[in-house]
């Protein structure tokens, strides 16, 4: 038996997977830190054949700095992020994961690139969130961070939500067929 389900979605992702190249999209994956945040992206990059940056790693020291100050997160940190995507915007565009947790950042982030952003929020509970901490399946994180971010966490309302409660392959087919839909 044929599932025309999967012929019809497998012809969308191709169709959009053609015109992402042609186009140069920003992927942003927000969430707090255990989300598997980088994993998707990861995953979502190299299906989109684009780069993948994890903002979190590449600016560690501006994101320990904006921790410690949270003024300082607004200049230092997101201005990092803020020069990257512009740079990979223009070559192929890219997808980026971090933890900007609070809706004035990302605003301030979408004002500054003037490009427009597909936001991808990785939504997931605290308990779940800490469950995958336990299980090794993200990077190590103290408990008192884990709840620091779920403090600070304002959720995206313009953003795709993804359950992170779903597999690695359904996040990332999840993702394609939204931007597929938005693009295609």
């Amino acid at each position: 038996m044929i599932n025309y389900n999967y012929i019809w979605l497998s012809k969308l992702v191709n169709q959009f997977l053609f015109l992402m190249k042609k186009n140069n999209h920003i992927v942003v994956l927000v969430g707090v830190c255990g989300t598997g945040k980088s994993v998707i992206g990861e995953k979502v990059a190299n299906r989109l054949e684009v780069p993948f940056f994890d903002a979190d790693i590449l600016f560690k020291e501006e994101l320990l700095e904006a921790k410690k100050d949270s003024a300082s997160i607004s200049n230092n940190w997101l201005t990092a992020i803020t020069d990257l995507i512009d740079k990979e915007f223009y070559k192929k565009g890219c997808v980026v994961s971090c933890s900007i947790l609070k809706k004035e950042q990302r605003l301030l982030l979408a004002k500054n690139i003037g490009h427009e952003i597909d936001w991808v929020f990785m939504r997931g509970t605290y308990e779940e969130v800490n469950q995958r901490l336990e299980k090794g399946l993200t990077q190590p994180l103290t408990e008192s961070s884990l709840e620091s971010d779920f403090q600070v966490l304002e959720i995206p309302k313009r953003a795709l939500a993804v359950d992170i409660s779903s597999t690695p392959q359904e996040m990332v087919d999840t993702i394609l067929k939204y931007l597929a839909r938005k693009y295609g």
